[in-house]
């Protein structure tokens, strides 16, 4: 972890370690959206161990690559709290929409080990494109979770992993409109 004026800066691009703590427990919080790296820039000036994991997002601005870091999983940020820390911090926080840390050793113990295989997928996105939501296929009936078409039930067209966007049909008043969604905000609907 890099310091930051004498505080930890928590983005994962500093790779934390995820282990267990004494009094603490991994969990994760549910956020407002496009909150994360605020958040977790917040919690990490704080002393809170968190985990934030990215992609990484190439995009073309005037004729120019530019990649930033996108959140891999949009409004969730991965933390290790006391148990009554974590009431505190979701009374003081108003982002933080819901804090869920497991209690449950066993649990802990698959997540702790799910989020280092996370941090493993995220240095592979450095090389290679990691795909999410892969499941979702062309032809699948899907809802929109977040955004302004949020709980829209729709079909997909087609996927275009390189913009990280699924391309779904809006029918309004017999047209038809392609949209592209992130395919985070997708949740396939099964019959």
């Amino acid at each position: 972890m890099v310091p930051l004026h004498g505080k930890i800066l928590c983005f994962s691009m500093n790779k934390i370690k995820i282990e267990k703590k004494n009094d603490c427990y991994w969990g994760y919080a549910y956020l407002r959206p496009q909150t994360e790296k605020k958040v977790a820039e917040k919690l990490g000036n704080a002393g809170i161990l968190c985990y934030l994991p990215v992609i990484p997002r190439a995009r073309m601005m005037h004729y120019t690559k530019v990649v930033t870091e996108i959140p891999m999983f949009r409004s969730y940020i991965f933390l290790c709290l006391g148990r009554y820390e974590a009431a505190d911090l979701k009374i003081r926080e108003k982002q933080i929409v819901k804090i869920d840390l497991q209690f449950e050793e066993a649990r802990e113990d698959t997540l702790i080990y799910e989020l280092r295989a996370l941090q493993q997928c995220e240095e592979l996105a450095k090389s290679s494109p990691v795909l999410i939501n892969p499941g979702i296929r062309k032809g699948d009936r899907v809802r929109i979770t977040e955004g302004p078409l949020k709980d829209l039930v729709t079909d997909v067209i087609r996927r275009e992993d390189e913009r990280d966007a699924i391309i779904v049909n809006v029918s309004i008043l017999g047209q038809h409109i392609e949209y592209p969604v992130s395919a985070g905000e997708l949740k396939k609907i099964t019959q």
